[in-house]
């Protein structure tokens, strides 16, 4: 029968290096002024030779850490699980947290009482905390803001409050995307907003209009929805905006899944993209590329913005500082099918459907 591989024990290696295990500790953990560089490097390759892992429970006892990063999701996200934009950002902190043998402690806030999160932050289960697309009025963002505990935010947050943040450069997408438009032709152009509740929505409605500003073009108050990034408010959003005279010739959207529900509408309408209507999305979602007619869209580094927020957790953790950094990611434009210039003629396509959606 066939057993086991006994791991190495902290004595084995104390015993072949030639030193004491209180050396070996000391040098794990990093405790300076107790040994010699050589003495650290003879310890390091017998660590090495023999695949000796420390203990955890040890190495936090030793340090007073969990080496576990906690990871807040906002109600809104729905099941986490299958939310492709958190999925992403958990990916990018589970790599760096790997990389430094931490482990990560998901914390999902309650619809009925986002202070409830709290308790799970500040039990002394983790040594820092990387909040994920909170609503701007969060209760828990000004909560951490006032806590001693590690905080970054994988983002948008209000300026007003002080936490490092890593998120897209939504400013300067939709500003690109609206200065895109404007170059093809198009004057009339309809935005459907994400959850206003959300920094991100106001943050790309604030690119759109600059863009527009700047070429001289009034912002049309019935070209504008105020969607919720769901699919439902694309589909809704696209017949308000439709409906509006005179109509749009392109709409900006302000995630791919409302520019999905807005595509659907269309088809059943019978308006054309993009002979008709431009639209353009942002994400780069799995489903962008496969919806005909492919949308156009902007894709959102996400599993670098949680890379670049674990990136900065550990280093408050390390240091015991808190920073005051914003690290803003660019968006890449994906020009697919959906954009082309605006149709020479504006009335071509029949009216908005009477019936609600």
């Amino acid at each position: 029968m066939r057993t086991a591989k006994k791991s190495p024990t902290i004595r084995e290696v104390a015993e072949a290096a030639g030193v004491s295990i209180s050396t070996v500790s000391n040098v794990l953990y990093g405790k300076q002024g107790f040994y010699s560089p050589e003495t650290a490097q003879r310890v390091w390759a017998v660590v090495e030779q023999l695949g000796y892992r420390p203990n955890r429970l040890a190495r936090s006892l030793a340090r007073r850490r969990t080496f576990t990063l906690g990871v807040v999701a906002e109600r809104h996200l729905g099941f986490v699980s299958h939310n492709a934009y958190f999925g992403l950002i958990l990916d990018g902190i589970l790599h760096e947290a790997t990389e430094h043998e931490y482990q990560v402690k998901i914390v999902r806030v309650p619809a009925d009482n986002p202070e409830k999160a709290m308790d799970y932050i500040v039990d002394g289960s983790v040594d820092g905390v990387a909040l994920v697309a909170l609503f701007a009025d969060n209760p828990v963002l000004r909560l951490m803001e006032k806590s001693d505990v590690p905080t970054v935010v994988a983002g948008s947050i209000p300026p007003t409050v002080k936490l490092p943040c890593v998120d897209v450069e939504d400013i300067a997408a939709t500003y690109q995307a609206v200065r895109w438009l404007i170059e093809l032709g198009h004057r009339r152009i309809g935005i459907i907003t994400g959850d206003m509740r959300q920094w991100s929505a106001r943050r790309r409605e604030q690119g759109y209009l600059m863009a527009l500003r700047e070429a001289g073009i009034e912002p049309n108050p019935s070209w504008r929805f105020e969607g919720d990034y769901r699919i439902e408010s694309g589909e809704v959003g696209i017949v308000q905006l439709l409906r509006a005279d005179p109509r749009p010739t392109a709409v900006v959207c302000g995630n791919d899944k409302m520019a999905i529900g807005a595509l659907h509408v269309l088809r059943e309408m019978g308006v054309r993209v993009p002979e008709d209507i431009s639209i353009i999305g942002f994400d780069d979602s799995e489903e962008s590329a496969f919806i005909s007619p492919a949308l156009t869209t902007f894709r959102q580094p996400m599993f670098d913005i949680g890379l670049k927020a674990a990136e900065l957790l550990l280093q408050q953790i390390e240091t015991g500082t808190r920073l005051q950094h914003n690290l803003l990611l660019p968006a890449e434009l994906v020009v697919r099918q959906t954009v082309a210039p605006p149709p020479p003629s504006y009335g071509s396509f029949s009216s908005a459907p009477s019936a609600s959606r």
